[in-house]
């Protein structure tokens, strides 16, 4: 049981440095291709585990392979485009804590649109997750949240992370329910790899890859084989042992783990609105997936 835990505090180690790498990636190879190459060289992994785990690659149905294409869609293509671009305009510790209210905008969507029930102690934990992310997001000045000083171009981008992970989500919990969660992780990750090669064809993949830097190109491979093939595998591992709901509360670490990897070795500050803000969407998030 141990060793499930520490895979699994490994795992959101992963997520978490995944900032961090893909800010590096991005300013030698831009965001299409970084998406692209992480996805690529993650599918390979995953689908060779795939094949291992079952002896075969699975068949599907043609209303499972929809599915499939939905989550890969918004879960991997969308989801990256907007995350790697996002981190070109803003610090990653701040980018990290506008990505950790997706559990509560997954919280919501199931309420509305899956029939889900809330408890009131979830209303509060999602009450004190907006209240952390407008002081993340407004610096603490809440007169100034609605201004375009406080809304660039990184946290629309970001905010579009969130919006599409939730539609991920949300497809993958009806999806679940008749494909095994290998499957849709590596058939998502496969087909949103082939429609992330189309853009990152258009901007300039082959002379981008001949030039890229060492740096970028470990980062890229990191990127690939801890938080997208072995992230995923120790994750679901994680959950067939311990279950899905501890296995959410211990990822909810994933900021704090991208703030201190930010800190140390991109040389970024915390501000105390930043840590304060931080501090109530960790407090919510926790409140939310409480049961």
């Amino acid at each position: 049981m141990r060793l499930t835990y520490f895979k699994l505090i490994a795992t959101v180690f992963f997520w978490g440095t995944n900032f961090a790498a893909g800010k590096i990636a991005v300013q030698s190879l831009g965001p299409y291709v970084t998406a692209f190459m992480r996805f690529a060289i993650g599918a390979l992994f995953l689908m060779g585990y795939l094949y291992k785990v079952n002896g075969k690659i699975p068949t599907l149905t043609p209303k499972q392979w929809g599915l499939v294409f939905v989550s890969a869609l918004m879960g991997v293509f969308f989801y990256n485009l907007l995350f790697f671009s996002g981190i070109q305009y803003m610090p990653t510790v701040r980018a990290s804590l506008v990505i950790a209210f997706a559990p509560i905008t997954i919280t919501l969507g199931s309420w509305l649109f899956l029939g889900e029930k809330v408890s009131l102690i979830q209303w509060l934990g999602i009450a004190l997750s907006i209240l952390g992310a407008v002081v993340v997001l407004a610096h603490g000045d809440f007169s100034e949240f609605l201004s375009n000083s406080t809304w660039g171009v990184g946290e629309w981008l970001i905010m579009g992370c969130v919006l599409s992970w939730t539609v991920y989500t949300l497809i993958g919990r009806v999806a679940l329910r008749t494909i095994p969660a290998l499957s849709l992780s590596s058939f998502s990750a496969l087909i949103g790899a082939v429609l992330l090669f189309i853009p990152a064809l258009q901007h300039g993949l082959t002379e981008r890859l001949a030039h890229v830097s060492r740096q970028a190109l470990a980062a890229i491979v990191y990127m690939a084989c801890t938080a997208t093939a072995l992230g995923f595998i120790w994750y679901y591992e994680a959950v067939q042992k311990i279950g899905a709901t501890k296995a959410a509360v211990v990822g909810n670490l994933t900021p704090v783990f991208a703030a201190i990897i930010a800190v140390t070795l991109l040389g970024e500050e915390l501000s105390l609105t930043t840590i304060l803000g931080g501090a109530l969407v960790l407090a919510g998030v926790v409140l939310t997936t409480k049961r």
